[in-house]
């Protein structure tokens, strides 16, 4: 079967506009530092959604990558985001406290260590974001919450190495206290 002149132009042209949806909806990002262990390694490779928060607002417990809201010209970071614009984020003894209600996590996570007190109102459209490996992490109680425009996108998937791939693994947490407190703040 020999392919025409046409047939050729017509598969670059699938190509190409292929090529650009995907670099308009998905971005790969490599994992560097133990920040987000356990629930990603240092060499890990990423997909990040870059369509979806066009749509729809960032949730709790997404995992983010974004570029750092002192130094945006740095390579960007991942985190997870903790506290949503316009709650009262506290954190008492490294526990986190979500308008006066105790964010209960996995225990996978650890108290924010080095940190008696800390209180933030997230502003309109930023988000309060800090790293699972709490003792090995920046976040946003180092360099402030996360204006929304400052996102690169949400985890979608991790691909290298092939034997760890899989989905963004789901947050894991007790929200129904901390939603309602947020519901009843506003």
């Amino acid at each position: 079967m020999k392919l025409t002149a046409r047939q050729i132009l017509g598969l670059i042209l699938v190509f190409v506009i292929i090529l650009g949806v995907m670099q308009f909806s998905l971005q790969s990002f490599r994992v560097e530092g133990a920040s987000m262990e356990p629930s990603f390694h240092d060499d890990q490779y990423l997909l990040v959604d870059k369509l979806s928060y066009r749509f729809r607002s960032p949730h709790r417990g997404d995992v983010i990558v974004f570029h750092n809201p002192r130094f945006p010209d740095e390579p960007a970071l991942i985190k997870r985001i903790i506290g949503l614009p316009g709650e009262k984020l506290e954190i008492r003894a490294g526990d986190i406290y979500i308008n006066g209600v105790e964010l209960q996590e996995t225990p996978d996570f650890p108290a924010v260590p080095r940190l008696d007190e800390y209180s933030v109102t997230i502003p309109p459209e930023h988000y309060f974001v800090l790293g699972d490996n709490r003792s090995n992490s920046s976040g946003s109680h180092i360099f402030g919450p996360v204006p929304r425009d400052n996102i690169v996108g949400k985890v979608w998937l991790y691909y290298w190495p092939p034997s760890d791939w899989g989905l963004s693994p789901k947050y894991s947490a007790d929200l129904e206290p901390v939603t309602t407190a947020s519901i009843q703040h506003q």
